[in-house]
């Protein structure tokens, strides 16, 4: 499933290549026709992230807003004028047959589309739909108007563990399974601890962790990468997923800070990993 900051990412494409502009919308799949054809000449107004959820506003008339979500196999792909592929994940052999939406906008050689494949939501809604969706959210770190408060008010009271808490989206939202096992240890807690054991301090250890790494891999256009320079081998700027991360998928491999094997679980129906060394329980 795309984390929280790949919505972020996706918003800030969108806000480069259509803000402002007339957008032109079609459903090659059908399943959108409807929705596609109220969009269909409109103007992309704004464009808003919240956890793992993606809001374009249009100009016209209510409804306005376009909501994403992804859910677990969603993405967007963006395309230059003669179809080829900017940016998103790798598709091969494109067609048009499982395009919910395409997005299209310039004209020659300056065109760019955005295609929409996977995704569990893709729905026009107004203002208090927006709110709706919206409201049932934690505080979303990439956000200036998160208040972290509102995620400890739930951490501090609730006896399962931080892993989990960390990936409902009640609590904060926009975390995936990455942020929830690189997160504690960045802190140092062990993710199987309870929500009450932890430490106000080591929850706004965490908040402020899951602020910084998400936005860094905002900025580098969604790569993921929690490790220091001084924790993995030197190169020549490029940093492998091997390592890239200081547990997530690291099972079995030494700690890069103390060498003690990193260990796996499941924790409600994914799994979390964690170093038992550095994240005492």
């Amino acid at each position: 499933m795309p984390e929280g900051h790949m919505i972020h990412v996706d918003a800030r494409r969108f806000d480069e290549a259509m803000g402002d502009r007339v957008v032109h919308t079609d459903s090659p799949q059908g399943r959108f026709a409807d929705g596609a054809a109220a969009l269909d000449g409109r103007t992309l107004r704004d464009t808003e992230a919240f956890g793992k959820n993606l809001f374009l506003r249009f100009s016209g008339d209510s409804p306005q807003y376009l909501h994403v979500h992804l859910g677990l196999i969603g993405g967007w792909t963006w395309w230059d004028a003669d179809h080829q592929q900017l940016s998103g994940r790798p598709v091969v052999n494109a067609d048009s047959s499982n395009v919910r939406l395409r997005l299209r906008t310039g004209r020659g050689d300056a065109e760019r589309s955005a295609e929409l494949r996977g995704a569990i939501t893709c729905t026009l809604v107004d203002e208090e739909g927006m709110d709706r969706a919206v409201a049932k959210l934690g505080p979303d770190p990439l956000r200036d108007d998160a208040d972290p408060g509102l995620a400890w008010a739930k951490v501090r009271k609730s006896k399962k563990p931080i892993g989990g808490l960390l990936l409902d989206q009640a609590v904060t939202a926009g975390a995936g399974l990455i942020w929830r096992a690189e997160v504690p240890f960045l802190a140092g807690v062990d993710p199987h601890r309870p929500g009450v054991d932890v430490t106000e301090d080591e929850f706004t250890t965490m908040w402020s962790e899951m602020a910084r790494v998400m936005s860094e891999a905002v900025e580098r256009g969604g790569k993921e990468i929690t490790t220091d320079p001084a924790d993995r081998p030197e190169t020549d700027g490029h940093v492998s997923r091997d390592d890239a991360f200081y547990v997530f998928r690291r099972d079995g491999a030494p700690c890069l800070r103390c060498g003690t094997e990193i260990r796996v679980a499941e924790m409600g129906t994914r799994k979390v990993w964690w170093c038992p060394t550095c994240q005492p329980r």
